[in-house]
């Protein structure tokens, strides 16, 4: 699996660009010209098939409208997060000075769900409830990949509880949860990729949450 971090500044989250037979988006952040123009120097946008929006915050989704516009990419979102675009507080859009969106995502996720990547390997939808009621993370088994949103970052990092639909009972199940999966990369909605004892480091992430939260 060929995966690209696209970020264009500190304060806007990771999009990844997974190159496959059915490439896919995780994420787009909020610069769509940047995004855009780095995809370009990749491959061909138009042949991205969906993007996938790990939550409704809009550091992660802001650039999408104009995003899917110029690739046709379909927009994917788990269904206890859809309200959140519509609504500039509580995806935090007012923050960023944005507005609401006017699009309306083309599928719905839920648990368990797949996302075909075309060469006989898919993402698996991991609902991980807690930054947001809608927060996922994605697996891709064969290679032990977890792209996990705004649900835990490398160096024992983990999402904040205190927006509009946190939870932090949710985020130290979902956490805990995270520790029984087989996770060798970690592909966070901030910060760095690390393969470095990635399981270590969400192992890590759990006891400073419960430390701290």
């Amino acid at each position: 699996m060929e995966v690209h971090n696209i970020n264009s500044s500190p304060y806007d989250a990771n999009a990844y660009l997974i190159v496959a037979p059915a490439p896919v988006l995780v994420d787009v952040g909020m610069n769509a010209s940047y995004l855009l123009d780095r995809i370009s120097a990749i491959m061909e946008p138009t042949d991205i098939e969906t993007i996938i929006l790990t939550h409704g915050h809009y550091d992660h989704w802001g650039a999408v409208e104009e995003v899917s516009s110029a690739t046709g990419a379909d927009i994917v979102i788990h269904a206890r997060d859809a309200h959140m675009l519509t609504d500039r507080m509580v995806s935090a859009a007012a923050m960023f000075n944005g507005e609401a969106a006017s699009f309306i995502p083309e599928r719905l996720l839920h648990e368990n769900d797949t996302i075909d990547l075309g060469d006989g390997s898919g993402l698996e939808v991991i609902h991980t409830p807690g930054h947001t009621p809608g927060c996922i993370c994605l697996y891709h088994a064969p290679t032990r990949s977890l792209f996990s949103g705004d649900t835990v970052f490398q160096g024992g990092g983990f999402g904040r509880t205190d927006l509009a639909g946190g939870d932090h009972r949710w985020l130290l199940d979902s956490l805990e949860r995270l520790t029984r999966m087989n996770v060798d990369v970690l592909y966070p909605g901030h910060g760095e990729v690390t393969a470095d004892n990635a399981a270590g480091q969400i192992r890590m992430s759990l006891q400073l949450a419960r430390t701290y939260m």
